[in-house]
């Protein structure tokens, strides 16, 4: 559905993304990983339309990007970056309600079918007992859920995230993947997202791609990809590959580069 085609992109003096080409499929949990400043967001953000590329271009179902309208645009993909300002006092709902701004009228007022999808979206995501809470007042799991919330509104088969689960907990983290692994399986929606835990994109994605330098270094699936070679190179860090043992996927086990030393020391 997706198609990436030779893109450069960047800001003025600085191109961050080069020659990059690839292909998200119907119903792929597609993850984008790398280090920091290597150009995971700005890909994003070329899949978005907030960034145009210096070159190349990006293709959904064959049509190119930019012969979408806004409006057109925001019915076919939706994107949650990765802050978002949470600080002004909106309850849930309205907060929600924003998402629903490309099926709203020129008087930006909601509609009955508007509420009848937020609630169902609400409903969908267990968090019906927040509706009348303040967005600001809510704790980050809860408000990550609220974010996702407004993303769904748009109702759109394409949806990208920009590190949905950082600075969460362990359990937050998981339900949020959760979450969208049951709108990927079950709701055949096509999910974007960069990740920086390397374990997380081994269990929960079905492709990726490895960024290096502006680059693809590697791209296929998480046995592919997660090989020691790239990653030690790519992360300029010692690894262990291992598997593991409930989901048969790579598990990546850091080694402590002091621990290394001993070890090389004692050889």
């Amino acid at each position: 559905m997706i198609c990436v085609d030779s893109v450069s992109a960047g800001y003025p003096d600085n191109e961050i993304l080069k020659n990059i080409s690839c292909k998200i499929n119907e119903k792929d949990f597609f993850g984008i990983i790398g280090k920091s400043g290597v150009g995971k967001s700005t890909l994003l953000k070329v899949l978005c339309k907030l960034i145009k590329p210096c070159s190349g271009n990006v293709f959904i179902d064959c049509k190119n990007i930019d012969c979408f309208s806004r409006r057109e645009f925001a019915k076919v993909i939706s994107f949650l970056p990765q802050y978002v300002d949470t600080s002004l006092s909106f309850s849930v709902v309205e907060f929600i309600m924003f998402g629903r701004y490309p099926y709203m009228n020129v008087l930006k007022i909601p509609s009955d079918e508007d509420y009848v999808v937020v609630k169902r979206i609400m409903n969908f995501l267990q968090i019906t007992n927040l509706a009348q809470r303040k967005i600001n007042e809510l704790s980050g799991g809860e408000k990550q859920k609220v974010l996702i919330a407004q993303v769904l509104a748009q109702e759109t088969n394409i949806i990208v995230f920009d590190e949905p689960t950082s600075h969460l907990d362990i359990g937050s983290q998981n339900d949020i993947l959760d979450i969208l692994r049951d709108l990927n399986e079950n709701y055949n929606k096509i999910i974007i997202l960069t990740l920086h835990d390397l374990n997380v994109a081994s269990e929960f994605c079905n492709k990726l791609v490895l960024l290096e330098n502006g680059s693809i270094c590697k791209q296929g699936t998480p046995e592919e990809v997660l090989n020691y070679i790239d990653i030690e190179r790519v992360y300029n860090t010692k690894i262990i590959v291992g598997t593991n043992p409930v989901s048969n996927r790579p598990y990546i086990i850091p080694v402590s580069r002091r621990e290394n030393f001993i070890s090389n020391e004692f050889k």
